[in-house]
């Protein structure tokens, strides 16, 4: 009789958790600046999450340091589910091989949620290069002396880890040029310093479109809408090469499960809608979703993944 009060008790204490949560409003962090795409991401999110949830949801934004400092703001917060974080490959599975002392630990402190978003990418090449596909472009390169120059948005960043997997898949050597961010390389893409370049769909569109640069293939399961032309690199024959760069929400580890289950099952709901598919999509998004399970088996392959990149790169901590 006393096991079956305690089972009793423990449902209800459970049903009426799972009504009152959320009991106040969510603070959503963007480790970045505001107004940039993973602030109009999260607020994107944070609109839809508000009007489910029926409580208000702040955007706090935590710039600086690569992500540290936001990630480090939320794993000081309680672990009641009221504070999520937008994580990212860069915060979460290239940092801790970047840094020593990184002020948070990206799989003890944290509970993933839902993946979001992926941000496939492109392999650019300046319009000089003799090759017009993959195939082309691989022969050419196994075929000199001198390694082609492959820019990258700097040292550690998804283009540049982008590369080095590309490097290690087709089995060929390239000189890493890094700069401080997209728009320079581009440009010395465009001016033929650098003569390859891994980015972003929409930041490659006005530069592919007008002639100054070439797509040659595409780092994804399936082709852009932006360039249907442009084969990915299965179609062109590099079997299984994907290169992405991604972002999830997770909260404090040691939230309630009722928390993470509500949390997952309007994000994938929101995720769905088609308003805002047609507007991730337009800020180069790529809408993922599932389960917190499958969030928590994706970042652990993630580590392995780019850990192995890393460590064949030389790229060593600071």
């Amino acid at each position: 009789m006393f096991r079956r009060l305690l089972t009793l008790l423990l449902l209800l204490a459970g049903a009426t958790q799972a009504q009152t949560y959320p009991s106040r409003p969510l603070r959503f962090i963007v480790p970045s600046t505001p107004a940039g795409p993973t602030d109009i991401l999260v607020r994107l999110l944070a609109e839809h999450l508000g009007k489910s949830l029926r409580q208000q949801v702040i955007v706090d934004n935590r710039p600086g340091a690569a992500g540290r400092i936001g990630l480090d703001a939320a794993a000081k917060a309680a672990p009641d589910g009221h504070t999520l974080v937008l994580g990212s490959q860069g915060n979460l599975t290239v940092n801790p091989f970047l840094y020593r002392n990184l002020p948070y630990d990206p799989v003890r402190d944290f509970a993933p949620i839902v993946l979001a978003t992926r941000v496939r990418y492109l392999l650019l090449a300046n319009p000089n290069v003799p090759a017009h596909n993959l195939r082309e472009l691989l022969t050419l390169m196994k075929s000199r002396s001198a390694p082609l120059n492959l820019a990258s948005i700097g040292v550690g960043s998804s283009s540049h880890l982008a590369g080095e997997l590309f490097k290690k898949a087709a089995q060929i050597t390239t000189t890493h040029v890094p700069y401080k961010g997209a728009a320079p390389a581009l440009t010395d893409l465009v001016g033929g310093q650098v003569q390859l370049m891994f980015a972003s769909p929409v930041a490659s569109a006005p530069y592919v479109q007008g002639g100054r640069i070439k797509a040659i293939a595409i780092a994804a399961p399936a082709r852009s809408p932006l360039f249907p032309d442009v084969a990915t690199f299965d179609e062109s024959g590099l079997r299984g090469f994907e290169a992405s760069t991604w972002f999830g929400v997770l909260t404090r580890a040691g939230a309630p499960s009722t928390a993470l289950a509500v949390v997952n099952s309007e994000h994938n709901r929101i995720l769905r809608i088609d308003d805002v598919r047609t507007r991730l999509i337009a800020l180069d998004a790529e809408p993922a979703g599932g389960t917190t399970e499958e969030f928590a088996a994706f970042l652990t392959a993630e580590r392995v993944k780019w850990g192995a990149v890393l460590k064949q790169a030389g790229i060593r901590p600071e």
